[in-house]
This record gives structure tokens, C-alpha cells and sequence, in this order.
């Protein structure tokens, strides 16, 4: 009875660090409310590397969200993503098909970052390179 009750404790703790990861990467009210002339609006392009490559294209609106798509040249498949800019140019986006994107947008001309793509056990992963048109 003891090891099923930590067991069950292990796994609500379990739970709670994750629920705090997937809350903390939400933007805050306050990062909301600076994004109501986002200095990144505008269309975005970009190339993809690594286990797969590719191209990226995406509007980032005034409130900093946006919607894309990215092409594999390796694999000929396209899909829809869409993320959000924070006001201090953290880019986080992801795809329906596994991948996520990271960045840090540094520059208008030139910021890169990393993506990662799960499919069952598999993970590819590699990098990016952005800018704004």
C-alpha cells in the first residue's frame, strides 16, 4: 500500500513540473499588452537545416502571432505552422507534423535558431536561419 501511494505522489509531482513548463512558456498579460504595434509585424523568410532542410515563409501581425509554412526540399512535403514573437524577439512555433522552432530574433537581416521534430521514438533536429523581408 506504501509503494502505491508514492508511486501515485511521484507521479502528481510529476504532473505538477510539467503543468509549470507548459504554463511558463505562455506569454504574460504584460508581454501581451506591449505587443499591440509589434516591431517584428511583417513577412519573414528563411531556410531550414539538418536532418531535414527546407525553406520558411511567415506573417508575423501587429500582435506579434503568425502563421506560415514550411516546405522540405528533402522529404517534398509542405505544412502550415504558426507561433508567436514576444516583444523581446523569443520566436517559439510549431507544426501539427512534430516540429518546434526556437529563436531569438537578434536582427532583421540575419537570426538563427534551433528546431526539433518527434515522430514516434525518433527525434531529427538542426537549425535556422530567418529575416525579415
Amino acid at each position: 500500500m506504501a509503494r502505491y501511494k508514492a508511486n501515485n505522489g511521484m507521479k502528481f509531482l510529476k504532473f505538477l513540473i510539467f503543468f509549470g513548463i507548459v504554463i511558463s512558456c505562455y506569454p504574460s498579460d504584460e508581454d501581451l499588452q506591449r505587443q499591440d504595434a509589434s516591431r517584428f509585424e511583417g513577412d519573414w523568410i528563411g531556410s531550414f537545416d539538418g536532418d531535414d532542410k527546407g525553406n520558411i515563409t511567415f506573417k508575423v501581425t501587429s500582435a506579434g502571432n503568425f502563421t506560415g509554412n514550411i516546405e522540405s526540399t528533402r522529404f517534398s512535403f509542405s505544412e502550415e505552422f504558426s507561433g508567436y514573437v514576444q516583444s523581446d524577439g523569443k520566436l517559439s512555433a510549431n507544426t501539427r507534423g512534430g516540429f518546434v522552432f526556437n529563436c531569438q530574433i537578434t536582427n532583421f537581416a540575419n537570426s538563427t535558431g534551433n528546431w526539433t521534430k518527434k515522430s514516434g521514438s525518433e527525434t531529427s533536429n538542426g537549425t535556422f536561419k530567418i529575416k525579415k523581408k
